[in-house]
């Protein structure tokens, strides 16, 4: 019963997050099988640098135009 609920959560995770059922597995066993726990650890590895997202954004581009 453990391996059929591991394994949804698994399907879930990967629906969520949009990862590889490996990486969410290795994820939801470090995580205890705890999904937000694990979710969690996922966004905060894939978070991007400040530094490599410092261009201008999309909305500053438009608040330029318009004042």
């Amino acid at each position: 019963m453990d391996e059929l609920k591991h394994q949804v959560m698994i399907n879930q995770f990967v629906l969520t997050a949009g990862c590889a059922a490996d990486q969410a597995k290795q994820l939801l066993q470090a995580a205890h099988w705890q999904f937000e726990t694990a979710l969690s650890a996922f966004f905060q590895e894939t978070n991007i640098p400040y530094g490599h997202h410092h261009q201008m954004e999309p909305w500053r581009k438009r608040e330029t135009i318009l004042f």
